[in-house]
């Protein structure tokens, strides 16, 4: 009874276009996969989801407060190479890859945020020399966030070329698997996690830093900031 994948006249991702009379719309057999920010350029790799394991399933149809339910059985390819079992490890693979990346990358947007606020800080502030120390705070701050960010992303790329000048990152490597072991139905080889393990590992060691700045160092500047009873709105 998980939800899988939904579409709806409400929803801007999966718009469901509606006509008097007969309606169809295909679903891809896929759920909702790793976020991928606005303007990310990634290097041969896939944030989507896994299909899902042939097995069955019910589609459920909603029409105001009527509720519609039809079960239904996916079938496997009759050509497909791998049994049932080795889908399954298939979609487990890339379903474990999509939750790191999508995790660096909302940790990404996170990063992004507080380094808008540190700049509109150093903006308001700069020009005050009771708030030095505050500011510099701000840089090495900024910093190490930034590092963090260029770990798991490669924040020069510009156009799709980019990639072929400026190294590729972590999440950028971990999302190549996604591409590799999704291209048919074969489970990942003993190489592939390996391989998945290792990347996994040294993102998790980036966003473990980034914890530990938001639980020390933002912390320490924000009880910084309010002990100086810094206004918020300046009248000029």
């Amino acid at each position: 009874n998980d939800t899988i994948q939904s579409f709806s006249t409400k929803d801007k991702n999966n718009k469901l276009s509606v006509k008097k009379g007969h309606n169809l719309t295909v679903w891809d057999l896929k759920g909702t996969g790793a976020e991928r920010l606005d303007g990310m350029i990634l290097w041969w790799a896939s944030t989507e989801a896994p299909k899902v394991v042939p097995g069955n399933y019910t589609a459920v149809l909603e029409v105001g407060d009527q509720v519609m339910r039809q079960p239904f059985k996916l079938l496997a390819d009759p050509n497909s190479e791998t049994d049932l079992g080795g889908m399954q490890r298939q979609f487990e693979f890339i379903t474990s890859v999509n939750a790191t990346v999508d995790k660096a990358h909302k940790s990404i947007k996170k990063i992004r945020g507080v380094n808008s606020q540190l700049k509109a800080f150093k903006s308001r502030f700069s020009e005050m020399t009771e708030v030095d120390k505050l500011v510099e705070d701000a840089d090495e701050l900024s910093e190490q966030l930034t590092a963090i960010e260029e770990a798991l992303y490669q924040t020069k790329n510009r156009s799709g070329q980019d990639p072929l000048n400026f190294p590729i990152k972590l999440t950028n490597k971990l999302a190549h698997l996604n591409a590799l072991v999704g291209m048919d139905d074969f489970p990942p080889t003993q190489q592939d996690v390996a391989v998945k393990n290792e990347l996994t590992q040294a993102i998790e060691g980036e966003l473990n830093k980034l914890d530990a700045l938001i639980g020390n160092e933002i912390k320490a500047f924000n009880d910084a900031f309010r002990q100086m009873n810094l206004d918020y709105l300046f009248v000029e």
